[in-house]
C-alpha cells in the first residue's frame, strides 16, 4: 500500500512549507479512452450570471437553472454515461468572473470502473475572481475494485472570493460485499487565495484502498471559506451525535474543514447536505436552495 499525505496551509508569514505540488499531470495522447475537455465561463449581464461552454468529448452540462433568481447559476455536470474507465483523461476548467455566483453539481454518482490496469484521471480547476462565489457540490465519487484513479480538484480564489465545496469518496461496493482490494487511488484537493495555499491535501492508496479510514469504505471532506468561530460552532452542532458516521470539523484561518468516515456514502452525503444548508447563510449571506436534481 502506498502512503497518505496531507498538508494544511495558512497563508502569511511563518506558514509551514508545503509539500504537495500543484496539479501538473501531463496530457496523454492515448487512444484507449475518452480524451475530454470542458471549459465553463461564468459572466454577468444585467445582474444575471450566464455561462458559456466549450467542450471536446463526452463531458458536457445540462442547460443552467436559476431556482434562486438571476444571480445564482446552477449547472449540472454530465460525465461519460458508462462511467470512467482506464485510459480516460477528463479535464474541466471553471472561470467565475467578478460578482458571479456559480453552483456546480452532478445528477448522480460518478463511477470509476475496473480499468484493466490502465490509469484514468479527472482534473477540475476553478478560478474565482474578486467578489465572485463558487460552490462545488458533486454527488459521490464511487471507486470500484480494480480502478486506477487520479482525481484532482484545484480552487484558485482572488481577493475576497468565496468558496464552498465537498468531495465524497466511496470505495468498492459494500452492499454487494465487494471491497476495494485491487487498484490505485491518487486524490488531491488544493485551495489557494491570491496564489497562497490555504489547504493542500493528497491521499494515495493501493491494494486495500486508502490508509487512515479505520476500515470504513467511504470518506468525505467539506470546505468553506469566510468561516469564524460561530461557523465552527454551528458545524459541530450539525456533526454531533451521528449514528452512522464519524465526523469532525476544524477552523484554519477563515477556512472551515469538516471530515467524515462511514460504511457507505449515503450518511456522509446526507450529513454534508445538512451542513451546507446550515452554513451557507453564515458564510455566503444566502439561504440554502438545494439543486432540484438531488431529489430526483
Amino acid at each position: 500500500m502506498q502512503g497518505f499525505e496531507a498538508r494544511v496551509g495558512q497563508a502569511g508569514p511563518g506558514a509551514p512549507e508545503q509539500t504537495v505540488d500543484p496539479v501538473r499531470w501531463p496530457i496523454r495522447e492515448s487512444a484507449s479512452g475518452w480524451q475530454a475537455d470542458l471549459a465553463l465561463h461564468f459572466h454577468q449581464r444585467s445582474g444575471r450570471t450566464l455561462v458559456k461552454k466549450r467542450q471536446r468529448g463526452p463531458l458536457t452540462i445540462q442547460r443552467p437553472f436559476y431556482p434562486e433568481g438571476d444571480e445564482v447559476c446552477h449547472v449540472y455536470l454530465l460525465h461519460p454515461p458508462a462511467g470512467i474507465v482506464g485510459g480516460d483523461d477528463l479535464r474541466m476548467s471553471f472561470d467565475v468572473k467578478p460578482a458571479c455566483h456559480a453552483l456546480i453539481t452532478t445528477p448522480g454518482a460518478t463511477r470509476w470502473n475496473f480499468s484493466r490496469g490502465l490509469e484514468a484521471q479527472a482534473q477540475q480547476v476553478a478560478r474565482v475572481a474578486e467578489a465572485a462565489t463558487f460552490e462545488w457540490l458533486p454527488q459521490e465519487t464511487l471507486l470500484f475494485d480494480g480502478a486506477h484513479a487520479r482525481l484532482a480538484t484545484r480552487i484558485e480564489l482572488e481577493g475576497n472570493a468565496r468558496f464552498c465545496g465537498w468531495e465524497i469518496l466511496g470505495l468498492g461496493r459494500p452492499s454487494l460485499q465487494e471491497p476495494f482490494e485491487d487498484g490505485e487511488i491518487d486524490f488531491r484537493f488544493e485551495l489557494f487565495r491570491d496564489g497562497e495555499p490555504q489547504l493542500l491535501e493528497r491521499q494515495r492508496g493501493g491494494m486495500g484502498g486508502l490508509p487512515g479510514l479505520r476500515d470504513h469504505a467511504a470518506c468525505a471532506t467539506f470546505v468553506t471559506t469566510h468561516a469564524d468561530e460561530a461557523v465552527l460552532a454551528a458545524s459541530r452542532e450539525v456533526l454531533s451525535d451521528l449514528p452512522d458516521a464519524l465526523c469532525a470539523s476544524t477552523l484554519i484561518g477563515d477556512v472551515l474543514v469538516a471530515r467524515g468516515l462511514a460504511a457507505t456514502c449515503e450518511p456522509l452525503s446526507m450529513t454534508f447536505s445538512k451542513l451546507w444548508q446550515r452554513l451557507r447563510p453564515l458564510t455566503m449571506n444566502r439561504p440554502a436552495s438545494e439543486p432540484r436534481i438531488w431529489h430526483t
